[in-house]
């Protein structure tokens, strides 16, 4: 049974069967990726993004893929009155909202610390933190007021600082503020009807990652491409893996993870005991 943009939902059996889906960022890379797979099983997917063209894009490939509904709208993550658009449009195209995702957010990869300019520092602080609390903010708000919900934040990086990813400083640090943000939000939340989460993904093949890359030198990504063999995986890959385990979550706290330690000490064990080589780079040229 499905309740559509022009069906209200008429029980609660609906509302727990069909769900609706935020994702900011959702007409590219991770978020593209949770939105097909979100659609695919039949829900509702509401897209922002800064221009309108990858809006309308993303919105008629997700309808068109279907059997899920997808709607979206423009939006700055460092706007508050964008985010509480993009939540009253959901509400207002799919009568409610039960998973807020955010996955907005900025990366860089090949500078260090002193070397980034100020303009950059300042695109990933803006997007990475202010984005994301703002984000909160307007999710908890809206969840406490129909009593229910649920609160995913993307990680990424080095974001507890056990391994110090190079040239990626300012944007791991501004993932381990995401992360303790989150932290105080599960607790502050504990005794609502609210499931705050976070989302890490490991290292997949972006379109922006791609470009970074693209820009590294041969020499320069004849030295990384060997552990990015070990280390990456393609979105269309995991993030189905990722969405069915956000619809299965129920519990609080909870970390959804595609990469874990047994899997990478897996993948190392592969390539320099076994000598079991992955080459996911074939399929974009490089």
């Amino acid at each position: 049974m499905y309740a559509g943009a022009d069906t209200p939902y008429s029980s609660d059996m609906v509302r727990t069967m069909v769900k609706t889906v935020v994702i900011t960022g959702g007409t590219k890379g991770i978020g593209r990726g949770l939105a097909e797979s979100f659609v695919a099983r039949g829900h509702n997917v509401v897209v922002c993004s800064r221009g309108q063209v990858d809006v309308d894009g993303a919105v008629d490939a997700l309808n068109a893929m279907g059997p899920g509904h997808a709607g979206g709208v423009t939006c700055d993550v460092s706007s508050k009155a964008d985010l509480q658009a993009l939540w009253n449009h959901a509400v207002e195209t799919f009568h409610g909202v039960d998973i807020w995702i955010n996955n907005a957010g900025t990366a860089t990869t090949r500078f260090a610390i002193h070397e980034l300019s100020a303009d950059q520092t300042r695109t990933l602080v803006e997007s990475n933190v202010l984005g994301t609390t703002y984000a909160s903010q307007i999710a908890i708000n809206g969840f406490r007021n129909q009593s229910q919900g649920a609160l995913y934040n993307m990680l990424g990086g080095s974001f507890e600082g056990r391994f110090l990813v190079p040239d990626m400083g300012v944007y791991s640090a501004t993932k381990s503020a995401v992360y303790t943000l989150t932290r105080y939000l599960i607790k502050e939340n504990k005794d609502q009807n609210i499931i705050i989460g976070m989302i890490n993904p490991g290292t997949l093949i972006t379109e922006n990652w791609l470009n970074q890359q693209k820009a590294l030198s041969a020499g320069e990504w004849a030295k990384y491409k060997p552990i990015m063999n070990i280390i990456c995986d393609h979105v269309d890959e995991v993030t189905p893996i990722l969405a069915d385990r956000i619809l299965a979550n129920t519990q609080t706290g909870t970390r959804i993870k595609w990469m874990n330690n047994w899997k990478m000490t897996g993948r190392f064990f592969d390539a320099y005991v076994l000598r079991r080589k992955r080459n996911v780079f074939s399929r974009y040229g490089l």
